[in-house]
């Protein structure tokens, strides 16, 4: 089975955010960059199949600057076979559209896959139409939110799992599929020290924007990169967070009292 992953690139949860001198995006010099974590679940998951299986092929795609390519190393060193990098400055900042129609022109070009996963969504600018879009100009079937995959009908169809409010939803497709990743489908691996070496000899192919047919996708140059998008961000703002201490000196019955009126009145999380 071949299983094709879409991966991109984050800034690190843990990394300490700054507004840029526009203040419409954040600082980017000397930020740490990670692999999406939600694409991680679809790494593993990738993984995990061709291992259960016996056979298989683990491909990973992403788009955007050189930098990416840590990431994608990253991906191969957990265990993935190879990896394509659409590579150019200019795919930096491209909106979720652009990205899509890209992916799938590329994706196109690589040949048949038996299925493709992703992540249900980023979470830099928490979007999740990436893999909706390619599922879309692929013309095959796309299930979100997916927390459990089972491989079924001699592996020509997906029954996936997507948990709801009170039960979950048993959703079964035939394959191709697109299917974006959920939190809990399982717990991505740390990328071993001999995997790291290894990923060092592993193929990645490189695609450049020269490579890209903008008219057959319906699209021009000046639809990447941040001129071009769609999505206009006007400003940024780093929510303040305000901290109080309240002391309650009651005897307990009151005290209890007083805690839930100032949960439900001053914090109003109840």
């Amino acid at each position: 089975m071949k299983v094709l992953v879409i991966v991109k690139q984050t800034p690190d949860t843990e990394a300490k955010i700054k507004i840029d001198s526009s203040g419409t995006y954040i600082e980017t010099e000397g930020i740490k960059w990670i692999v999406n974590p939600y694409d991680e679940f679809a790494i593993e998951e990738a993984i995990q199949i061709k291992e259960r299986l016996g056979t298989g092929e683990v491909t990973l795609i992403s788009m955007g600057p050189q930098r990416i390519i840590e990431s994608l190393r990253t991906g191969l060193a957990m265990g993935a076979d190879k990896a394509v990098h659409i590579k150019d400055n200019n795919f930096e900042f491209t909106d979720e559209y652009a990205t899509g129609k890209v992916l799938s022109f590329v994706i196109k070009s690589l040949g048949t896959f038996d299925l493709i996963l992703t992540g249900k969504k980023m979470i830099d600018e928490e979007t999740g139409q990436v893999g909706i879009q390619v599922a879309s100009d692929l013309g095959i079937p796309h299930v979100g939110l997916v927390s459990k995959i089972e491989l079924t009908d001699s592996n020509k169809k997906a029954r996936c799992t997507r948990q709801i409010e009170g039960g979950e939803v048993v959703v079964e497709v035939p394959l191709p599929a697109i299917l974006t990743c959920e939190r809990g489908l399982n717990e991505p691996r740390y990328a071993s020290l001999p995997g790291i070496m290894r990923a060092k000899k592993k193929e990645v192919k490189e695609i450049k924007i020269d490579d890209i047919d903008f008219g057959a996708i319906g699209l021009t140059r000046e639809a990447l990169g941040r001129d071009g998008s769609r999505m206009k961000i006007t400003s940024f703002e780093i929510p303040k967070v305000e901290r109080r201490l309240y002391i309650i000196k009651k005897d307990p019955q009151e005290a209890a009292a007083e805690l839930v009126r100032l949960l439900r009145e001053e914090a109003k999380i109840i």
